[in-house]
Order: C-alpha cells, then sequence, then structure tokens
C-alpha cells in the first residue's frame, strides 16, 4: 500500500522489506568475509597486503550488519537513517576492505555497487549522488594511499575512475527505475481505487433495483444476490453468496438448467413461495461454464403494467361513449319529468312513465359504472394511516346516507400504514357497504357490517368486510367478481368487479371468504415499498351505487 511522500523518500513496505533484504545481503558478505578468513582462504582470494586490517575491519563488518538486520527487523530508526547509514558503513568498509587488499584490482570494489544502487532506490536524488561520489572518492583515495604509502605499491587510477563512474550511473540508473515503479504503483493503486468505487457504486445501483438480481458462476453458485431477489424468492436475510442456486430456489435452477439447454426466446414462469416470477436468463462468457446472470421480475406486477396501459386505453374509449350517450339520457329523463306533470296522462300512462324513470335511472348507474371502472387507470398511491382513515371513511358515509347500517370495528393498531389511493379505497368500501346494505338486511335484524384486520402467512395486511346477512351462495362464489354478473334484475354487475379491479390497481387483492354468519370480502394490501409520511387524507363520499 502506497504510502506518504516525504522529502522526496516514499516510506511504504516495499521499501522496509527492501531494506532488510538490503541488510540479509550484507549480512552474507560479512559471513563470506569472516569465514575466509577462519579457513584461511582470505589472503589467497584478494591478495590481502594488510591482514590484520581486513581481519578486524571483516570482525567489525560483521556486527555492524546484524545491528543493521535487527534494526531493519523492529522498524527502528527511521527508513532513511538506516539506508543511509547502512550506505556508509558500506562505503567505509568495503573501502577499507579494498586498501587492505590488492587494491581497486582485487575486485572488493565492486561491492559497492550494490548499496549504492540500494541508495538510489531507496533516497533521494541528492543523498544518493552524495553517496555515489563518496564511494567514487573512497576508492580513489585508497589508490592514492596506497601509491604514496605501500612499498612498491601502484595505482589503478583509471580502474578506479570507471568503478567511480559506475557508481555514479548505478545510482542515477536506480533512481529513475524506483521513481518510474512507484508512479505505476501510484497510478494501479489509483485504477485500484476507482475500480473498488465503481464496483461498490454498482453494488449499491444493484441493491436497489426494483427487479431481482441473482448472479451465478459456472458451478450454479451465488456470487451476488440483491434485496429484491430475496424478497422475490422469499429468502432469509443471511448472506447467500457462495450456496448452491439449487438448495435456494430448486424452480429456478431447474428453469436456469432449461434454458442453458434450449436456450428459448422466452422464459417461463416459474413458482417461488407466493410469488409468480419470470426469470430472464443472460450468459456471462462463451463458453459452458460461463456463469450467468439472472433477472427476476414479478409476473404480476407485469400484468399490472400491461392492464394499466390496456385500461388506460379502455378508459378513454368508455367515458367517451358514456359521455355520448349520457347526453341523449339525459334529454330522455328530462322529457319524462315533464310529460309527468301533464294532468291528461291515465293511469296506464303513469306506469309507462315510471318504466321510463326506472330505466333511465338504471342506465344512468351503469354509465357510472363505466365511468368508475375508466378511472381504474388514473391511480394515485399515498401511504395512509388506516386505523384513523376508517373511521373517517364511516363518518362520511353515515352522514351521507340516511339507511345507514350499524358498523362494528374492531381495533386496529393506529401506526398500521398501507399504500392504497384514497379515492380508490373509499369507492371500494363504499360499494362493499352499498352492496350489503342492498342484498344482506333480513326482517327483524339490524344489518351490522363488521371491519377487522389481521396479517396473513407473507405479512400482508388483510381488511375483512363482513356482514350479517344471508351470506353468498356456494354455487356463485367463483363468480361474484366477473363483470356484469348479478342475481337481480335491478343489478349492473359492476360494483364488485370495480371494486375489484381498483384493489388490483393498487397492487392490492379483493377475494369472497367463505364467512359463517353472512357474506365476507378480504381486501389484501401491497406490501409497503417505501416508508413516506402517512397522508391525511380524508375520504369523500361516492356517487356511484351499483348493485350487485
Amino acid at each position: 500500500m502506497m504510502g506518504t511522500r516525504a522529502g522526496g523518500l516514499i516510506r511504504h513496505a516495499e521499501d522496509w522489506r527492501a531494506i532488510t533484504t538490503l541488510n540479509m545481503y550484507r549480512s552474507l558478505i560479512s559471513f563470506g568475509l569472516v569465514g575466509a578468513l577462519l579457513f584461511g582462504a582470505a589472503e589467497g582470494m584478494f591478495d590481502v597486503e594488510l591482514p590484520d586490517a581486513f581481519r578486524m575491519t571483516s570482525l567489525l563488518y560483521l556486527a555492524l550488519c546484524a545491528l543493521g538486520l535487527v534494526a531493519a527487523l523492529l522498524r527502528k530508526p527511521a527508513l532513511r537513517i538506516q539506508v543511509v547509514v547502512a550506505c556508509a558503513v558500506d562505503i567505509v568498509v568495503f573501502t577499507a576492505l579494498t586498501l587492505a587488499g590488492s587494491g581497486v584490482s582485487g575486485g572488493l570494489g565492486m561491492l559497492l555497487i550494490t548499496p549504492v544502487a540500494a541508495a538510489g532506490m531507496l533516497l533521494p536524488s541528492r543523498v544518493a549522488t552524495l553517496l555515489a561520489a563518496c564511494a567514487a572518492l573512497g576508492i580513489l583515495g585508497q589508490e592514492t594511499w596506497r601509491a604514496l604509502q605501500l612499498p612498491g605499491g601502484h595505482a589503478e587510477f583509471v580502474q578506479a575512475g570507471i568503478l567511480g563512474g559506475v557508481f555514479f550511473i548505478t545510482a542515477g540508473v536506480a533512481h529513475w527505475l524506483a521513481l518510474r515503479v512507484r508512479e505505476s504503483e501510484a497510478l494501479a493503486a489509483e485504477r485500484a481505487s476507482e475500480v473498488r468505487d465503481l464496483a461498490a457504486l454498482n453494488r449499491h445501483i444493484i441493491e436497489q433495483m426494483e427487479v431481482g438480481v441473482v448472479v451465478v458462476n459456472g458451478r450454479r453458485q451465488v456470487q451476488l444476490i440483491n434485496d429484491a431477489a430475496i424478497r422475490l424468492l422469499e429468502l432469509d436475510e443471511r448472506s447467500h453468496a457462495g450456496r448452491a442456486l439449487a438448495r435456494l430456489s430448486p424452480a429456478l435452477d431447474s428453469a436456469l438448467s432449461q434454458w442453458s439447454a434450449h436456450n428459448p426466446a422466452a422464459s417461463e414462469i416459474i413458482r417461488a413461495g407466493s410469488h409468480a416470477l419470470l426469470p430472464v436468463f443472460s450468459m456471462l462468457g462463451d463458453n459452458d461454464r460461463a456463469g450467468a446472470l439472472i433477472f427476476l421480475e414479478d409476473a404480476l406486477r407485469q400484468n399490472e403494467q400491461a392492464q394499466q396501459l390496456k385500461l388506460m386505453s379502455i378508459g378513454r374509449l368508455s367515458a367517451s361513449i358514456a359521455h355520448e350517450i349520457r347526453n341523449p339520457l339525459g334529454a330522455i329523463s328530462h322529457a319524462g319529468q315533464l310529460l309527468a306533470e301533464s294532468p291528461s296522462l291515465g293511469p296506464d300512462d303513469n306506469r309507462m312513465l315510471a318504466i321510463i324513470h326506472r330505466h333511465t335511472r338504471r342506465i344512468d348507474g351503469i354509465i357510472n359504472s363505466v365511468l368508475g371502472l375508466s378511472r381504474r387507470s388514473q391511480t394515485s398511491r399515498r401511504t395512509l394511516a388506516l386505523s384513523n382513515w376508517l373511521d373517517d371513511a364511516i363518518e362520511d358515509y353515515l352522514t351521507f346516507d340516511d339507511d345507514s347500517p350499524d358498523f362494528d370495528v374492531e381495533a386496529i393498531d393506529p401506526q398500521l400504514q398501507v399504500e392504497f389511493d384514497p379515492d380508490h379505497l373509499r369507492q371500494v368500501l363504499f360499494n362493499l357497504w352499498d352492496n350489503a346494505k342492498a342484498y344482506a338486511r333480513r326482517d327483524g335484524v339490524v344489518l351490522t357490517i363488521h371491519l377487522s384486520g389481521h396479517r396473513n402467512r407473507s405479512d400482508r395486511f388483510c381488511l375483512d368486510v363482513c356482514d350479517n346477512g344471508p351470506g353468498i351462495d356456494e354455487t356463485i362464489f367463483n363468480q361474484i367478481l366477473e363483470p356484469f354478473f348479478t342475481t337481480t334484475r335491478e343489478g349492473t354487475g359492476l360494483g364488485l368487479h370495480i371494486a375489484a379491479e381498483l384493489c388490483d390497481a393498487n397492487g392490492a387483492q379483493l377475494v369472497p371468504v367463505a364467512h359463517s354468519g353472512g357474506a365476507c370480502f378480504r381486501i389484501v394490501f401491497a406490501p409497503r415499498r417505501t416508508s413516506p409520511a402517512p397522508t391525511p387524507a380524508s375520504p369523500m363520499p361516492s356517487n356511484v351505487n351499483d348493485f350487485d
């Protein structure tokens, strides 16, 4: 990992490893020199002319190398001090050994190239150049001393000068190479940081996607799975990385196997718990062992989107047709009212007028129902505090209806919130209550509508709307929500269907449930997606009074 630059010296773990390696190299050299002395081979190898000086210098060098190795392992003192001291010690020691031996021709001076190269790599250029100059001056100086002080000595100034030039070149090249390496390391670290940031960003985006994403390797082991996929596959919240896809979702693993074998143009819908999922597969490589990218989409949600588009068109068409019908219908109704004021009408005429009035009202009800069905495409979900919202809805219903039933509401958690268009929820409940008023009344029994709530096994909140009427005939149980299905001549067969469609548009479900005490309908609300503040939307009375 890159460290900070201070005074031209980059201090990081690699530099400490370099100084440790240098001290190990120096220790080996010192052991070699002392070993050569112990076995009596030093004088023959190096043509030693000053054996006492050579012996003392070698032993001192061994001790200093041991201290340097310990200091490097302890990382005390600072790195720059250790490098400077080690290089300075080598310059002094090898200059002395060269002097004690046969001079520059003996080859001991070549050992200075390594510490000079280390100085070029680990120290600022000025310090490295200074140490190279000291090494060159030391070699030239010992040659001069040999020529002046040793009897019969001769100096190899040309060879010493060449070796000094090698020191400068070595220091310069080593420093340049070290700078290039460190610049490359810094660039690689910067690129690696950018890659990590992009990976974290991609992971964050994937986690926030509402579409489920699963990445598996060639062995069908999960490498990545986002929260949406965990929710759609109904898995627990613990980490699933590395687990076999067949254990997490056998149905999805089977679908992936079929897709890999046949590579169909379209995927089939699979079941995962209570969800119907549409998986979309994509290979991450060209060979059979490559991994796969799996997108999971809620089939119900796709159907909702398709229904939304279809109903938008139907809504515009039905609104236009209803408008065209309402105009002549209004004229017929108004003409009938004027005709009823005529004093010359007989009983048969009045009976015919009553038929006209009754059927114009029925047609007007059908028009209102069709317009209500078209409003399904205009959904604006809000977060509602259900307990308070129900109290307001019941109060409004009682205010605008003189023949209202009694209401029995079980306590619902005041903190409970649901997502629903308030106008749609008002229309659903009013349709259910109107339906109970029309078909659940019995002689001598006060009509009571019971409201209660609970959570189902999928942790979705359910609101039950039940009455104390005769209940729903088992033979029509599966038909009661179908459009235009009615058990009376006066009904339009659209009230409950509209209620079910409005629930579906809000991600909820309206289902009839078996109930021993009368008819019962259950609203299964959609799971919460976000947590906005509850909307204090007060329901207004409905103007749609269709009976089933």
